[in-house]
């Protein structure tokens, strides 16, 4: 009951996941310039100093000063409909001995309570290169309609690493795809 308390505002604070681009963070163009003048970046790589990297495609850009968030990326082409994705990273008591699944035990208990009309589409157990990792999605409520949430989440080196991906109603799939396509390459170092 303990490590289930002193874990509560570590939970808080990854449920938390607003969109935008932190310091911490750096992006570096994937690709170089196509053609003569003209410069196509069809991705880019944000390589944290807190131990990961992350894939990013065109048409998704960075967003600053998100409380929380590490990282953050909205997709630019989506009108009134703002997909984002966002890495959170938080470190860990090592007295805690915190486990992946003491965190999906807490997070799964606290989504219930916090998301309005919750409910659970998925889950499992995925490798993030050779670390476990926990992969779901859920539906609920959000300020203007029904939210669809993708998350991988994981522990490693007492770091606790969460990417979600938010997609409002009436996000394209192909939106869908690239926002699961960057949480995808998520990469720890």
């Amino acid at each position: 009951m303990k490590r289930a308390t002193l874990l509560a505002p570590l939970l808080l604070a990854a449920l938390s996941l607003t969109p935008a681009l932190a310091q911490g963070a750096a992006t570096t163009p994937a690709t170089p310039a196509a053609a003569e003048g003209t410069r196509t970046v069809e991705a880019v790589t944000a390589t944290s100093t807190k131990g990961y990297s992350i894939r990013v495609p065109a048409g998704w850009i960075p967003l600053k000063n998100v409380p929380g968030a590490d990282v953050a990326f909205i997709n630019r082409n989506a009108g009134t409909v703002r997909p984002t994705v966002t890495v959170q990273v938080q470190d860990v008591d090592p007295k805690l001995k915190a486990t992946l699944a003491d965190f999906r035990d807490l997070f799964a208990t606290q989504l219930g309570k916090d998301v309005p009309k919750f409910r659970m589409l998925g889950e499992k157990t995925v490798k993030l290169g050779s670390t476990p990792a926990i992969l779901w999605t859920y539906l609920g409520d959000g300020d203007d309609g029904m939210v669809r949430w993708t998350q991988v989440f994981t522990v490693k080196n007492n770091r606790l690493f969460t990417a979600t991906l938010v997609q409002p109603s009436g996000t394209t799939a192909e939106q869908i795809e690239e926002g699961r396509a960057i949480l995808t390459s998520l990469t720890l170092k």
